[in-house]
């Protein structure tokens, strides 16, 4: 079993395990915040070979050390137009050409183009999640066309490090950052009462 790790500006990562090498059209992974606390949307890209692909496959996502474990199918149908907030080299990576082993390199920075570049997106949203590091893993049941296969075969696993900022939503404070909050707003709130005891008023 082959690992991947991808280390970016925000240390992100995710694992994947996907189906035969032989035909397989996967040449990126991403992923995207959600609008709410917890949320994250992964695509995969792959090369044109012919038609529009149909939306298959069913990935489970599994925390390292904080116990998530959830599985999803794919619920955003692919699309040719680029999902908006993927960056190449902070969130969005590719498989590059084979090393001296017959391996496609990975992770990328940027688009090597293989067989023409990705053109092709399709997504899943995950809920629940917290920052940490994950396994992103498809295994079988990612392409039962090949569509969404990695090009380095099932033994493939790539693990991303989610930041807070990749979570969804924005950071969510700690209870002690509520606590200080609180606390400052309430020594404001005390000054301010005592600057107006403190006041007085003159009429000409």
């Amino acid at each position: 079993m082959t690992k991947s790790w991808i280390g970016a500006s925000v240390t992100v990562v995710a694992a994947m395990l996907m189906v035969s090498e032989a035909s397989a059209h996967t040449t990126s992974i991403g992923y995207t915040p959600g609008s709410t606390p917890g949320t994250v949307t992964f695509w995969t890209g792959s090369y044109d070979h012919g038609g529009v692909p149909s939306n298959e496959g069913i990935v489970r996502l599994q925390g390292v050390t904080n116990g998530f474990d959830q599985t999803a199918s794919f619920n955003i149908a692919p699309t040719n137009v680029r999902p908006t907030g993927l960056v190449n080299g902070t969130n969005n990576f590719f498989w590059g050409n084979t090393d001296s082993t017959g391996r496609y390199v990975f992770p990328l920075s940027t688009d090597p183009n293989l067989f023409g570049g990705v053109v092709w997106w399709q997504g899943v949203t995950f809920t629940g999640l917290a920052a940490g590091d994950y396994f992103f893993g498809c295994g079988t049941t990612c392409g039962t066309t090949a569509q969404w296969s990695s090009l380095n075969g099932s033994g493939d696993i790539i693990r991303l490090t989610l930041g807070q900022g990749d979570v969804g939503g924005g950071a969510v404070p700690e209870p002690a950052t509520w606590a200080m909050m609180i606390g400052g707003f309430g020594m404001v709130g005390g000054a301010m009462r005592y600057r107006r005891r403190k006041t007085t008023v003159s009429f000409a």
